[in-house]
């Protein structure tokens, strides 16, 4: 059996069976264990193998008819076969069977098993948690498994250790603690090299493990913003598992990891690469695995990314759409998921427990009879001044029943009225990103419109101008859209990139200084020449809508100046107008959403109130932070200081 388990561990399943097969047939006389064994390796090979679960528990039932009157005999093949059904209805979202399947284990190994086979149960219990996304709860049964793994032998302890301290990682990371998660990956990472030379069949196993956490830690680091860190440890990742001997679709994990990397630092050559390297193994069937649809949907995101940053607007509105009708097609097929499930299996299981705890009690019964016949007495003095006090309160009691019923009648209606609300956000949501993908196809029009305009050569200097900042705007319209679907797919990340920031503000005086002319303004740049890792499209915002107030706010004729300086690791960027200036009573006010401190322009220009507030949000995401200060006579100066960093 452990050298079918060699192969499944490898995802060499059909190589795995026919081992079983011929080994199983070549015995002469087959007991009870020989029985179980051979349908354990089936009901793993469907599971894990060929992704048919319905077929597993088939060989499941059969392992529980093989272990039948004998289950105390075979006591860790009946517990391991429990534990299975569990993994195999959990991976169906069936989470009361799972949990009941663990807990007769439990209670199995509490009264016939050591202290070592408990280990394997905390972990279930813990993945319970895990796959519910009660993550930093799922922790303390992790750790609960890393210690009574140590009453294992040693030749059991290696892959359990090793499989504990990476998914202790993994829920690090998933519940936001990364520091823990790095600090987690990296001694899992010297567990694996401590006992990689134990044996062969081990050294194969943790390499390829060593390769799973690599591609784990690569993930986290960038996360961390330590880049450099990122892209060593998942191209070491991806060099060992995208071996046909290993795990190629973890492999296929850290590609998507690395090329979104490549993506956001503008590196489109490595990014291209990577994502056909991944879409040929996809189509071909490479490392084929119960996680295929993820990988597909993860990189159906990433190729619409990558069109979006090479600001190629029709493949980009194409690759979004497959995206999200790929991934409606998968929640559609999830959303019937019965989320009462764990609490009915939970309220099951507490009743099975109640009913242990009665059946243990029954030695002690005949000495409490005794006790109980003394106490009647008592008892039936106590009903009787109770009877009597029932009969005066009885007229309380039924104005607090009356009184209960009404708070029960608005308890529903409360119900009522928050179901209606999640609807309506649900409907606003979807309404919103209709709008927004519909609102791609036109503006991707008028920027291929304009582009194509511009490859004609009789335009003036003064109207290929113009046409470029229509192009240009069109381009940032897009990258807004983008935005605003990412906002609405759940997504709390900023895709960040090197910008030149000289480049930028140049951009948005130009984009600006037409609206200033209409007022006889002007606009003056004086600026150093910094990069700095940020969104371009949210700064260009933030930067266009800060001199736009100052057009607004400022006496036609007036000067409006834009600065850029470096601060240490930081760069403060200023605006500078002659204006109109801000009240003391709307100074603590102005950077609120839908604030009332709202005033018209020199002539007349309207004010929606939420400029100021949504630069805010940008820039904080950003880590910098914005304010302002009024100047001695006129004007106001707004400052925006950005981090500077780097791709090492």
């Amino acid at each position: 059996m452990r050298k079918t388990q060699d192969f499944f561990n490898i995802n060499k399943f059909d190589e795995g069976m026919r081992y079983s097969d011929s080994a199983y047939a070549a015995l002469p006389q087959k007991d009870t264990l020989d029985t179980w064994s051979m349908y354990h390796i089936k009901a793993q090979y469907f599971f894990s193998g060929k992704q048919k679960p319905h077929l597993a528990l088939i060989y499941v039932d059969s392992m529980l008819v093989a272990l039948k009157n004998c289950e105390v005999e075979y006591g860790m093949e009946y517990m391991r076969t429990l534990m299975l059904n569990g993994d195999i209805l959990m991976s169906e979202n069936e989470y009361a069977g799972a949990f009941k399947s663990f807990y007769d284990g439990s209670l199995f190994a509490e009264e016939y098993l050591d202290k070592c086979s408990n280990y394997e149960l905390s972990s279930r219990m813990g993945l319970i948690k895990y796959r519910r996304g009660d993550y930093l709860n799922a922790v303390p049964y992790f750790k609960k498994s890393l210690a009574e793994n140590a009453y294992c032998p040693e030749q059991t302890k290696v892959d359990i250790q090793q499989w504990n301290l990476n998914t202790i990682a993994l829920c690090y990371e998933k519940g936001g603690f990364l520091d823990s998660a790095a600090y987690y990956y990296n001694a899992d990472l010297a567990y694996i090299d401590q006992n990689i030379n134990i044996s062969p069949a081990e050294r194969k196993y943790l390499t390829s493990a060593r390769g799973i956490v690599c591609g784990n830690l690569g993930g986290t680091y960038a996360a961390l913003k330590k880049y450099k860190l990122a892209q060593n440890y998942l191209k070491t990742s991806i060099n060992i598992n995208n071996r046909p001997d290993y795990n190629p679709q973890d492999a296929k994990t850290a590609q998507l990891k690395l090329a979104g990397l490549y993506i956001s630092f503008s590196h489109f050559k490595q990014a291209k690469q990577l994502m056909h390297e991944i879409e040929t193994d996809l189509d071909a069937g490479k490392g084929k695995g119960i996680t295929d649809d993820d990988i597909l949907l993860r990189w159906k995101k990433l190729q619409w990314e990558y069109f979006d940053k090479i600001k190629d607007a029709a493949k980009a509105y194409s690759s979004a759409k497959s995206y999200y009708l790929f991934s409606d097609s998968l929640n559609e097929a999830k959303k019937n998921q019965d989320r009462v499930d764990l609490d009915e299996g939970l309220k099951e299981t507490g009743e099975r427990y109640r009913i242990d705890l009665l059946n243990k009690s029954d030695e002690l019964k005949t000495t409490y009879l005794s006790a109980t016949i003394v106490f009647s007495v008592l008892i039936l003095i106590i009903l009787g001044m109770a009877w009597y006090n029932l009969k005066r309160s009885r007229q309380d009691v039924d104005e607090l029943t009356s009184l209960n019923k009404l708070i029960s009648h608005y308890n529903l209606q409360m119900q009522d009225a928050l179901t209606a609300l999640e609807q309506s956000y649900e409907e606003n949501a979807n309404i919103i990103k209709i709008v927004a993908h519909d609102l791609r196809a036109p503006i991707g029009g008028i920027t291929i419109a304009v582009s194509k305009m511009l490859e004609k050569s009789n335009w003036s200097d003064s109207d290929r101008t113009m046409l470029r900042l229509i192009q240009n705007s069109g381009q940032d319209s897009l990258a807004l859209v983008s935005d605003l679907l990412k906002t609405h797919n759940s997504s709390k990340e900023i895709k960040k990139e090197p910008v030149n920031m000289y480049s930028l503000l140049a951009y948005c005086v130009s984009f600006m200084r037409l609206k200033a002319e209409e007022k006889g303004q002007k606009i003056e740049l004086d600026a150093g020449h910094f990069t700095a890792f940020v969104n371009r499209g949210n700064i260009w915002r933030v930067i266009c809508n800060l001199i736009a107030n100052a057009i607004k706010f400022s006496p036609p004729g007036t000067t409006i100046k834009v600065l850029m300086l470096k601060k240490e690791d930081n760069i403060v960027i200023t605006v500078d107008d002659c204006g109109i200036g801000i009240p003391d009573d709307m100074q603590d006010k102005i950077f609120d959403m839908f604030t009332e401190a709202k005033r018209q322009g020199t002539t007349g220009e309207q004010p929606f109130g939420i400029g100021l507030a949504i630069s805010k949000q940008i820039i904080e995401m950003h880590g910098g932070k914005i304010w302002f200060e009024g100047k001695p006579v006129n004007g106001t100066l707004f400052h925006v200081e950005l981090p500077i960093q780097y791709l090492n």
